[in-house]
């Protein structure tokens, strides 16, 4: 009896076995989708202008070929600015009245992404992702759209950027003449501080009656980008995040060499911030160097226009980012990715399946090159690649060409070849940053940069002041430039980041 049972046993497991072996042999690699039965996906994203024009092409692109075959049709609509489309989405996921349906797939950063994970509503994409295609991925971008260890992938990097020195290559040229300034200095925030106040000074020297009148060298966009990733070149991370809880780390020492490197040079009129943008600045004369993003290279002017009417073409030259005397160098990963919402197997495949296409090289080179942003796989973050792209002789460029209309953004020497250039290099040597998601992580950052600009135009308001009654500028700069002054916005900056992790720990996040 114990013999025949155990025959029935191993026959019963057998035939397991096998029926197993047939349904893996019969699995639907498909996940349910018909050439014949297509199946709609929505998606909401921010682009505008020839990044609109570049992201909708290939969305059509898509649609006719591998979409085709498949019976996928991706329909995407533009949502205004990114603020707007989290408004859009918020209200979406709260069931707003009048609210439209959540879509299928959403551009969002990280932030925004991990309060849709946070409600249940992001799908894991890893599973239609095999570990190969995986590590074609640029792993610091991958690693981004995972919010805790035990996660999968969440937010699927599509384009990236990162941040350049732009230079406007013409007035560079004329006070490198007369002062000596170098290129090398600018790769250090110590020989931008020094090199703004030889400009300062040369360009104070021109108009000798009119005292105090000489001009900013520098500014940057993105403050908080500077306070993050200087913290890193420096050795600690401010906002240390973990499974999605926060502890903020402020060492004053190295607060104490960002603010001197930011905040004495800004009072001192070696740095400034006037318009919107730095490039505005540029436009305008204000400044001559600036830190922007890689995906503002298109608004790099073409002609300054001063304030006298004067207006003058200029040239661009485009520089790594600066990084502090001595540390490793250390450079911001930012752009949103694309979360799928969870759905139905058959809808997260399709979705995926799209993103995929979008960043197969050849596509995801064409977007890039449209719009400033940086390819997200490994292959493609080459110079080799971007030449390849923009040659005549290559299939890449038909793309490219049907994509984009102005065939002379694509020239050598223009501020968007440059920058894309400089930008793959920096992906392959620099380390690329950006903190982790957490909740309420935007107010965090915003809290960062708007203690640093706030203190700002508090003191300069002040010194403008004793200024108009008769001091000089720099003696005026000398009475804020003090450790007094730093421990004052340090201590208020550390209190208000601890009021933030109270709220953090114990008050339940708004829905919004």
């Amino acid at each position: 009896m114990k013999k025949a049972i155990a025959h029935i046993t191993a026959l019963v497991l057998a035939v397991s076995l096998i029926l197993t072996m047939f349904s893996a042999c019969g699995e639907d690699k498909t996940h349910g989708l018909k050439k014949s039965d297509p199946v709609s996906i929505t998606l909401w994203h921010y682009y505008n202008g020839p990044q609109q024009q570049a992201f909708d092409s290939l969305v059509s692109k898509f649609n006719d070929t591998l979409g085709k075959e498949m019976g996928i049709l991706v329909q995407a609509s533009a949502q205004g600015t990114v603020n707007e489309l989290i408004d859009k989405a918020m209200d979406s996921l709260d069931q707003e009245v009048g609210a439209e349906s959540f879509p299928d797939i959403i551009a969002a950063y990280a932030d925004t992404a991990y309060t849709i994970n946070s409600r249940g509503m992001a799908a894991d994409i890893s599973q239609y992702l095999t570990e190969e295609e995986q590590n074609s991925y640029v792993e610091e971008y991958l690693e981004e759209g995972k919010f805790s260890e035990e996660s999968g992938i969440q937010l699927f990097p599509i384009a990236k950027a990162t941040e350049v020195l732009m230079l406007n290559e013409t007035d560079w040229a004329a006070f490198s003449a007369a002062s000596g300034a170098t290129e090398e200095a600018l790769s250090t925030w110590e020989g931008i501080v020094t090199t703004a106040e030889k400009y300062y000074n040369y360009t104070d020297a021109l108009t000798p009656d009119v005292p105090d009148d000489g001009k900013a060298f520098f500014g940057r966009d993105a403050v908080a980008n500077y306070l993050l990733v200087g913290s890193m070149q420096l050795g600690e991370e401010v906002f240390q995040v973990k499974d999605g809880k926060v502890t903020f780390h402020m060492d004053p020492e190295i607060f104490k060499r960002l603010w001197d490197n930011y905040y004495v040079p800004y009072i001192n009129g070696w740095f400034t911030a006037s318009g919107r943008f730095r490039s505005d600045d540029a436009k305008t004369g204000e400044l001559i160097a600036f830190v922007g993003s890689t995906s503002g290279a298109m608004y790099f002017p073409t002609q300054v226009t001063r304030e006298d009417a004067t207006v003058y073409d200029i040239t661009c030259k485009v520089l790594p980012l600066p990084n502090f005397e001595g540390t490793q160098p250390y450079a911001v990963q930012q752009g949103a990715g694309m979360l799928v919402t969870k759905s139905e197997e058959k809808k997260e495949y399709a979705a995926t399946v799209f993103l995929k296409w979008f960043t197969e090289e050849e596509n995801n080179l064409a977007f890039c090159l449209a719009s400033g942003y940086l390819p997200v796989k490994k292959e493609a973050n080459s110079v080799e690649q971007i030449k390849k792209a923009l040659s005549d002789e290559e299939d890449g460029n038909s793309i490219l060409r049907q994509t984009v209309e102005n065939s002379d953004l694509f020239t050598e020497n223009s501020a968007l070849y440059q920058t894309l250039t400089i930008g793959v290099e920096m992906v392959n040597d620099y380390t690329l940053y950006t903190n982790k998601a957490f909740e309420n992580g935007t107010k965090a950052r915003n809290l960062l940069s708007d203690s640093l600009t706030e203190k700002l135009e508090e003191d300069l308001n002040q010194i403008q002041k004793l200024v108009d009654g008769g001091m000089s500028r720099s003696e005026a700069a000398a009475q804020y430039a003090t450790d007094e002054n730093f421990e004052s916005w340090y201590h208020t900056l550390q209190q208000g980041l601890e009021e933030l992790k109270y709220c953090l720990l114990y008050t339940s996040p708004s829905p919004r």
